[in-house]
């Protein structure tokens, strides 16, 4: 396997590229870091990797894992130039970016200006393991990779939706469920047919005209605080709304 040893190369500039949402538009890709979080993508969609990125010293023990996919191997020196964390092991993929697509099962969650990229792919993962599809509105870039780092291969395991108007969602036969301090204590309703949860932005809550759109406000009880973190919140929302409902 040839080890290329500039970063001057065409492929790694490329993957530079991708740093930047300027270019994860433009070529409609992004990239993945860490065994793990590449391993389970390319199980979960391995239609989507475009090419598996290895340091010299992650491919004498790790290639083997990857011969189903296009290989690149990067010395040690010029991998470190361009990965995003120090503890990917010698890793990443650049990937195709999924479609947006519509919800289709009969729960989802709309997030509504969330900014900080953490949340976004803190809510990724639990919309997986819940079950529920995902729309962004105006958020912090799904594809960054501060929000693929937090998501994992969440990112390609969810339907996702990118900005999708909430009339659009009623429309499709969902109630609009908003979290709201305002709201009906969570824990105390019981909700039927399709829902979409709404959770807001981290300073500022859902906006009024949503608020003002909404089926049901809904609110989580607190003691002493006035706010979750959006992922806390949405968490939270998710799981009692979906394994609660009997």
């Amino acid at each position: 396997m040839e080890v290329i040893k500039s970063a001057d190369n065409r492929a790694v500039k490329h993957i530079a590229k991708l740093k930047d949402k300027k270019y994860r538009d433009e070529y409609n890709q992004f990239f993945a870091e860490g065994y793990k979080n590449v391993f389970d993508t390319a199980n979960a969609r391995p239609e989507l990797i475009k090419n598996v990125v290895l340091s010299e010293s992650a491919y004498s023990e790790l290639g083997d894992k990857f011969t189903d996919f296009d290989t690149t191997v990067l010395s040690d020196i010029v991998f470190d130039k361009i990965t995003d964390t120090k503890s990917c092991q010698g890793v990443l993929a650049v990937i195709e970016k999924p479609q947006s697509t519509h919800p289709k099962s009969d729960c989802c969650i709309l997030l509504d200006r969330v900014r900080d990229p953490g949340n976004v792919g803190t809510i990724l993962r639990t919309a997986v393991a819940c079950g529920y599809d995902v729309v962004l509105n105006n958020c912090a870039d799904v594809y960054s990779p501060k929000v693929i780092r937090s998501a994992m291969s969440a990112i390609v395991k969810c339907n996702i939706g990118i900005d999708i108007r909430p009339d659009q969602i009623q429309k499709a036969g969902y109630n609009l469920i908003v979290a709201d301090m305002n709201g009906n204590n969570v824990f105390g309703e019981k909700i039927s047919g399709k829902y979409c949860i709404v959770v807001g932005n981290e300073a500022e809550g859902v906006s009024e005209q949503i608020i003002e759109q909404a089926d049901k406000l809904l609110s989580l009880p607190q003691s002493n605080m006035e706010s979750l973190n959006a992922a806390v919140a949405a968490a939270v929302m998710m799981f009692v709304l979906k394994f609660d409902r009997n």
